[in-house]
Protein backbone atom coordinates (compact mmCIF):
# COMPACT_ATOMS: atom_id res chain seq x y z
CA UNK A 1 0.00 0.00 0.00
CA UNK A 2 1.56 3.75 -0.90
CA UNK A 3 1.53 5.50 1.41
CA UNK A 4 0.20 9.34 0.88
CA UNK A 5 1.90 12.95 2.46
CA UNK A 6 -0.30 15.73 2.53
CA UNK A 7 1.92 19.18 2.02
CA UNK A 8 0.09 22.75 2.91
CA UNK A 9 1.79 24.49 0.10
CA UNK A 10 1.65 28.70 1.10
CA UNK A 11 0.24 30.82 -1.65
CA UNK A 12 3.23 32.69 -3.78
CA UNK A 13 0.79 35.68 -4.70
CA UNK A 14 1.22 38.91 -2.34
CA UNK A 15 -0.96 38.38 0.93
CA UNK A 16 -2.66 41.76 1.64
CA UNK A 17 -4.78 42.70 4.24
CA UNK A 18 -7.70 44.83 3.45
CA UNK A 19 -9.56 47.01 6.79
CA UNK A 20 -13.21 46.91 7.14
CA UNK A 21 -15.47 49.70 5.16
CA UNK A 22 -12.15 51.16 3.50
CA UNK A 23 -14.30 52.59 0.47
CA UNK A 24 -16.09 55.14 2.65
CA UNK A 25 -14.40 58.36 1.79
CA UNK A 26 -16.56 60.70 4.16
CA UNK A 27 -20.33 61.20 4.00
CA UNK A 28 -20.96 61.78 0.50
CA UNK A 29 -22.86 64.95 1.11
CA UNK A 30 -22.98 68.15 -2.30
CA UNK A 31 -22.95 71.72 -1.03
CA UNK A 32 -26.21 71.86 0.72
CA UNK A 33 -25.74 69.20 3.08
CA UNK A 34 -27.90 66.51 1.21
CA UNK A 35 -26.71 63.21 0.74
CA UNK A 36 -26.36 62.21 -3.01
CA UNK A 37 -27.29 58.75 -4.04
CA UNK A 38 -24.45 56.84 -4.44
CA UNK A 39 -21.18 58.72 -2.96
CA UNK A 40 -17.95 58.63 -1.52
CA UNK A 41 -18.42 54.72 -0.95
CA UNK A 42 -21.45 55.29 -0.25
CA UNK A 43 -24.84 53.78 -1.76
CA UNK A 44 -28.51 54.68 0.16
CA UNK A 45 -28.70 55.47 3.70
CA UNK A 46 -29.30 59.17 2.44
CA UNK A 47 -31.49 60.05 5.55
CA UNK A 48 -28.83 58.35 8.24
CA UNK A 49 -25.76 60.20 6.53
CA UNK A 50 -27.67 63.97 6.05
CA UNK A 51 -28.43 63.20 10.49
CA UNK A 52 -24.54 62.83 10.67
CA UNK A 53 -23.99 65.52 9.06
CA UNK A 54 -26.03 67.84 11.58
CA UNK A 55 -23.60 66.14 14.08
CA UNK A 56 -20.60 66.96 12.14
CA UNK A 57 -22.02 70.80 11.30
CA UNK A 58 -22.43 71.14 15.24
CA UNK A 59 -19.20 69.68 16.18
CA UNK A 60 -17.30 71.83 13.77
CA UNK A 61 -19.41 75.36 14.91
CA UNK A 62 -18.49 74.08 18.62
CA UNK A 63 -21.72 73.38 19.60
CA UNK A 64 -21.59 70.15 20.79
CA UNK A 65 -19.81 69.34 23.86
CA UNK A 66 -18.05 65.95 24.91
CA UNK A 67 -15.85 63.74 23.17
CA UNK A 68 -17.88 60.66 22.17
CA UNK A 69 -21.15 60.09 19.57
CA UNK A 70 -23.06 56.74 20.89
CA UNK A 71 -24.53 55.16 17.90
CA UNK A 72 -26.83 52.43 18.75
CA UNK A 73 -29.16 49.88 16.23
CA UNK A 74 -29.18 46.19 15.48
CA UNK A 75 -25.97 44.78 14.07
CA UNK A 76 -25.40 45.48 10.10
CA UNK A 77 -27.01 48.46 9.98
CA UNK A 78 -24.32 50.68 8.93
CA UNK A 79 -23.24 52.15 12.34
CA UNK A 80 -19.60 51.70 11.80
CA UNK A 81 -19.13 53.20 8.33
CA UNK A 82 -21.27 56.29 9.55
CA UNK A 83 -18.60 56.19 12.23
CA UNK A 84 -15.81 56.39 9.97
CA UNK A 85 -17.42 58.72 7.86
CA UNK A 86 -18.01 61.31 10.25
CA UNK A 87 -14.63 61.17 11.22
CA UNK A 88 -13.47 61.48 7.48
CA UNK A 89 -15.64 64.79 7.33
CA UNK A 90 -13.83 65.80 10.65
CA UNK A 91 -11.02 64.87 9.82
CA UNK A 92 -10.06 62.88 12.72
CA UNK A 93 -9.19 59.11 13.24
CA UNK A 94 -12.32 57.80 14.95
CA UNK A 95 -11.89 55.26 18.27
CA UNK A 96 -14.84 52.51 17.61
CA UNK A 97 -15.71 50.13 20.29
CA UNK A 98 -18.48 47.62 20.51
CA UNK A 99 -20.96 47.15 23.57
CA UNK A 100 -20.45 43.33 22.84
CA UNK A 101 -16.79 43.11 23.42
CA UNK A 102 -16.70 45.82 26.04
CA UNK A 103 -16.72 44.73 29.87
CA UNK A 104 -19.07 47.12 31.89
CA UNK A 105 -18.35 47.20 35.59
CA UNK A 106 -20.52 48.31 38.56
Amino acid sequence: MTSLVVEQVSSISKRQRVATHTHIKGLGLDKDGRATTSAAGWVGQEQAREACSLVVDMIKQKKMAGRALLMTGAPGTGKTALALGVAQELGTKVRNSSTATMKLRR
